[in-house]
């Protein structure tokens, strides 16, 4: 069986390929010119490089999809996950438009199934948690673009008859992670002993390691009764202080949790205080739970760690693999 796997070079694409890649499958490493695939090299995948520019023309992503002849189609990549990349229309010529005519393309070339990957921020902010029949009410770019991405995808699956489903991952941590997001951020700090100022760190999240969400998506495409025109949330169910969070990563550093300065900084405006998933459809529908421990999740991420030197940067207004 043949997987292509839109956002490859990317910290959740490269996971996902990761994974159904050792369950088997032929991994079609689908990415824009240029967009490198260091991740896959250091998880060892072993895949086929396709060119798809999301970007492009729906005549060119068409073009794309069916020379790659999948069976299987898991749509990791996106624009903005990065908090550095707020363009606009790059935002929804990529989130949007591009995610349109892959759907059309994966109809057209008659693949089997489609998994499209939605994001929490697609919700608004709750004091409890979220279930999959709540209303969109993003308040982010990419929430917004990506929450207008999974309306059209579900809609024009269903009307060119094509087998999609949505997946909502909460929020995600692990190996080869950005290094601007936050548990990467904060093992450094640790690391090097360098002096962070962070907010009080109250905000409510949902971690879940990025081995999980990968775990889930083969799960999701594996199964006899696959979920047609259903969403999906992955996370944890348990909600996780940022504070707390942050401190699991010192721990797995091993020292220099003082240089936190917890409390330094006001939180923003429009801070997002609490966003939490309600797990119970993963649970029932795919038989998956969030497994690793937070402990164990963060010492694989330390030994992924590369000094910031040696990592790769996102330039110029490109999309950002999830």
């Amino acid at each position: 069986m043949r997987v292509l796997v839109t956002g490859s070079g990317g910290f959740l694409g490269a996971h996902v390929a990761d994974r159904f890649g050792r369950a088997g499958w032929t991994v079609l490493a689908a990415g824009r010119e240029g967009g490198g695939n260091w991740r896959l090299t250091r998880l060892g995948v072993a895949a086929e490089p396709v060119r798809l520019d999301l970007t492009a023309s729906g005549e060119e992503i068409a073009a794309a999809v069916a020379g790659a002849r999948p069976d299987l189609i898991v749509h990791c990549a996106a624009y903005g996950v990065d908090y550095r990349f707020q363009d606009v229309a790059a935002s929804a010529r990529t989130n949007l438009e591009g995610t349109l005519h892959l759907v059309r393309a994966a109809a057209q070339a008659k693949v089997g199934r489609f998994v499209h990957v939605g994001t929490c921020y697609e919700y608004g902010p709750s004091d409890r948690p979220i279930a999959e029949d709540a209303p969109p009410a993003p308040r982010s770019l990419y929430g917004i673009t990506k929450a207008a991405a999974t309306l059209a995808a579900l809609g024009t699956a269903a009307s060119h008859g094509l087998a999609l489903a949505v997946v909502r991952p909460f929020g995600m941590y692990g190996p080869l992670e950005n290094d601007t997001k936050f548990v990467p951020m904060i093992l450094r700090a640790c690391r090097d002993g360098r002096r962070t100022e962070l907010t009080a760190g109250g905000q409510l999240r949902d971690y879940v390691y990025v081995g999980d969400v990968a775990e889930a998506c083969l799960r999701l495409a594996e199964l006899a009764d696959f979920p047609v025109g259903e969403i999906v949330n992955l996370g944890s169910g348990a909600p996780i202080t940022i504070r707390a969070l942050g401190e699991a990563a010192a721990r797995a550093a091993g020292h220099g949790g003082d240089a936190l300065v917890w409390g330094a900084l006001p939180y923003r405006p429009d801070e997002v205080m609490s966003i939490v998933a309600d797990a119970g459809k993963a649970a029932a529908r795919l038989g998956w739970r969030a497994t690793t421990p937070l402990d164990e999740g963060m010492r694989q991420t330390l030994a992924f760690l590369d000094p910031p030197e040696k990592l790769p940067e996102n330039t110029g207004a490109l999309p950002c693999a999830t």
